[in-house]
This record gives C-alpha cells, structure tokens and sequence, in this order.
C-alpha cells in the first residue's frame, strides 16, 4: 500500500493566528516609540504650560525642545521611555488587537483589514463603533502606565507646571499607591477612555478606509501601510488634541495627600471650563503641533511594522 510522500501542511489554527494578531499588536508600537518618544515629551511639557498658579511663557515646540536639551540633555528627550514602551505594548495589544475579532462579530464576512478589499468596507459607523470600544478597553487596561509616564515626562528641569519626582517607573508606581490608593493608578481614566474612544475611532476608520481604497490600485505593502499610517495619523490628532491635552492637565496635577482628589481640577468638565476661562479655547490645542509630529509618524511606524509582522507570519505559515 503506497503513501504520499508529501501532505499538505496543515493551516494555522485560529487560536494560534490570533494570538499572533494580539502579540505583533502589542510589539509594533512599543518598538515605534522609541523613535517617537522626545517629540512624545515635548508634547507633554507643552500641555501643563499655563496651569494654574505657573507664569506664562512661549509653548512653541522648538522652543521647548531646545530648552529640554539644552538644560537636561539629549536623555532629557527619553524620560520615561521604559514605561512608555510598556504603555503602548498594554494599551495597543486590546487596541488594535480587538479590531479585527470585534469586526468580525458585527459585520458578516470581514476577516482583516486587508480583506476589505474583496469583501468591502464596513460602513463607517460600524468601523467608529468597533474603534471607540477598543479603545475604551485598551485605555482601561494601560491606565496605570498612562498616568505614570505623564508624570515622568512632565518632571525636568525645564517643566513649567507642577511635576512629580519620582526615582522611575518603579518608584512612581510605590509612591502613587502609597499616597493615592491602588485605585490612584486610574487617575484620569474617564477622560483618557474618551480621549481613546474619539482618537481609535477615527485613526481606525480612516486607516481601514484608506487601505481599503489605496489596495485597489496597489498590492497589499510595507509603502501601503505608510500612507494609510501617516493620513489616519493626521485625523486622530485634529479629533484628540483637546482631550489629549485635559488628559495632561488632570493625570499631572497635584492631589491631596488625604483623599487623594485633584487640587486643581474636580473632573472633566471642570478641566475643560478653567482652561477656557484662563486659557482661551484655542488653549484645548496646546501641543497640537508636536501631537502631529509624534502622532503621524508614530502610526506611520506602527502600522507599518504591524502589516510587515503580519505578511511575515503568512509567508512562514504558507
């Protein structure tokens, strides 16, 4: 009785295919912000400049930036550099992790991005729908990062508005549950959730459009990934700058040391009211400028290497 010699390999389980998804989700923007982290600071020290209580001063982003290597070095431009590689990692292995599985439960026939193409876009509200929820889950989980590399970023020599010292990462992670509670580590959550609603709903949406779009006149590519990078790169800051920078304001604060509650700012709306009122609307833009420097070329960078790691994985598969 013969055999065949050769089988046909058998193809990659679900299971193992998604836990790739999640883990080149995770790695892609962590590695990309290694890059991206000094414009990623000077944003943050833009955004407390003018807080209540400080002196006013030029925000212009070349400004800052040299003053930051001027004063406190080239290292100055990398601080908290370790948190916020974990931070991406925790935030973008749900953000964009849950994207495609999400899709997939609420629109009949999507598997990828990429399959868009011979399936069609979803339509848009499903496509804010799924990149608010992301999100929200993505933002709920990484808050504790979040908060400690805001703090860490907004500390220098150079900072203008209130600042925390802390030792690193470590330290600000003892000292925020000492002083503030385990449930300190979820300060600003509610504002940075609304911030990723908003900012994964459009930098979703519009990446996928736009790769749906660009993949019918080009095959799917590194150069593809680029461009749909750097367009979703440049909605996203214009939708997230206001909360981005309300984010800032609240997570750097100074809290009571007893009830642990914000002594500048009660919540959200009070945030947002006392910027205008002392700042001007055009204030909830502060950082504008080094959010799109740090944004386009961070999602240009991560989605870049997220479809280089997934070509990958069906080349070695096949």
């Amino acid at each position: 009785m013969q055999t065949n010699a050769f089988r046909a390999p058998k193809p990659p389980s679900t299971s193992a295919s998604g836990l790739h998804n999640f883990a080149f989700a995770g790695l892609a923007p962590s590695l990309s912000i290694v890059i991206t982290s000094p414009v990623d600071v000077v944003k943050a020290r833009m955004q407390t400049t003018g807080e209540p209580g400080t002196k006013k001063c030029d925000v212009s982003m070349f400004r800052v930036l040299r003053n930051i290597i001027r004063v406190e070095g080239i290292s100055g431009l990398y601080r908290g550099l370790g948190i916020s590689m974990v931070r991406e990692a925790s935030l973008n292995v749900l953000r964009l992790g849950l994207y495609d599985p999400i899709m997939a439960r609420i629109h009949p026939g999507y598997k990828d991005m990429k399959s868009s193409k011979e399936t069609g876009l979803p339509p848009l509200y499903k496509r804010l729908i799924c990149g608010s929820l992301c999100g929200i889950v993505g933002s709920l989980f990484a808050n504790p990062t979040e908060l400690i590399k805001c703090r860490l970023q907004c500390a220098g020599a150079t900072a203008t508005g209130h600042s925390y010292q802390y030792g690193g990462a470590v330290d600000a992670f003892r000292k925020i549950i000492r002083s503030e509670g385990v449930l300190g580590l979820w300060n600003g959550a509610g504002v940075f959730a609304m911030r990723n609603a908003l900012g994964s709903a459009a930098n979703l949406s519009t990446f996928s459009a736009l790769k749906a779009n660009i993949l019918h006149y080009h095959e799917d590519s590194i150069m593809v990934d680029t461009m749909s990078g750097l367009g979703s790169g440049f909605v996203t800051s214009c939708v997230m700058c206001p909360l981005d920078m309300i984010k800032t304001r609240i997570q750097n604060q100074p809290t009571d040391p007893v009830t642990g509650r914000g002594l500048l700012y009660r919540s959200t709306s009070d945030a947002i009211v006392k910027v205008v009122r002392n700042e001007g609307i055009f204030a909830l833009w502060k950082g504008f400028s080094s959010l799109f420097v740090r944004t386009g070329p961070h999602y240009v960078l991560t989605f870049a290497i997220y479809g280089f790691l997934q070509r990958w994985k069906t080349t070695v598969t096949n």
